[in-house]
């Protein structure tokens, strides 16, 4: 049996999520938090740009692989999610 592996690179890919959220206010935290994130991000092999129009997210990723796509994306996501916990925490403790 022979086994043959070609070795495929995805390479220079762009990804752009737009997220909207009901509560602007929301958002806004949200975006800031995100902010935060990019600007202290050294990552050499991915870039994030974040902008906000009204309640819309819109996230902007630009990565030099696969693999650091992956890891830029669910890294973003989980600083949304993460954002979305502690603002719902903290209104339930005000």
């Amino acid at each position: 049996m022979v086994i043959e592996i070609q070795e495929t690179n995805i390479s220079d890919i762009d990804i752009h999520f737009k997220i909207e959220i009901s509560d602007t206010e929301v958002c806004n935290q949200v975006y800031t938090n995100l902010l935060m994130e990019t600007d202290f991000d050294p990552n050499e092999r991915s870039t994030v740009e974040i902008d906000k129009i009204d309640s819309i997210l819109i996230l902007k990723i630009k990565a030099k692989d696969a693999v650091s796509a992956r890891a830029t994306v669910n890294s973003y996501l989980k600083w949304i999610d993460l954002s979305f916990q502690l603002i719902n925490s903290i209104k339930k403790n005000s």
